[in-house]
């Protein structure tokens, strides 16, 4: 996690931990993350294809110049960048592991805002896993996107769950036996 803002959300829901569970949506409390709350979201679990937002943070709406309650999280994305975006979200959950992203945010004449995005899971009332406490952090100023809507998202790099099998169950493997892999290996 890169941005300051990030990893203090972070140490944030590290503390509303108990017993190393994923802390209740109702242990969150806005005026303890007052600073963040422009770029906070909240997504809910309807199924593994929708990740609805419940809230999201109004710099978050003014980079896109629209609302997102009630939208899909994963309408953000296109292609390959949207099958990424929605295992990561599907395997933080499982793994109840934060993960992060590096995107570019394009605004209609292409220019860029590199963002980083981050998710931790939380608990609904039911007890299960099924929200997500998010950041979307811009990198650098808003002032080059010169007031016009972000309308694409397009994915950079991805820093999965601690749990490398909850993405790709294929890779866990011990300790003693862990080989780096790289990409295309057999």
């Amino acid at each position: 996690m890169r941005h300051p803002q990030t990893r203090a959300l972070h140490a944030y829901w590290q503390t509303r931990r108990q017993g190393g569970a994923a802390p209740l949506r109702a242990d969150i409390e806005p005026q303890d993350i007052s600073e963040l709350l422009g770029y906070v979201f909240i997504l809910w679990r309807a199924d593994s294809q929708h990740h609805i937002f419940r809230l999201a943070g109004t710099h978050l709406c003014d980079l896109y110049k629209r609302e997102f309650r009630d939208q899909n999280f994963l309408t953000l994305w296109r292609g390959h960048d949207r099958t990424h975006v929605q295992a990561v979200l599907e395997a933080s959950i499982s793994g109840t592991s934060p993960a992060s992203m590096i995107a570019r945010a394009v605004s209609m004449d292409q220019r860029e805002l590199p963002v980083e995005i981050a998710f931790f899971p939380l608990r609904g009332p039911s007890g299960e896993i099924d929200r997500m406490l998010g950041l979307f952090q811009p990198l650098d100023s808003t002032e080059d996107l010169r007031g016009r809507p972000v309308i694409r998202t397009a994915l950079r790099e991805i820093h999965p769950p601690a749990q490398p099998a909850t993405i790709f169950p294929g890779l866990a493997q011990s300790d003693a036996s862990l080989v780096q892999r790289v990409a295309n290996d057999q």
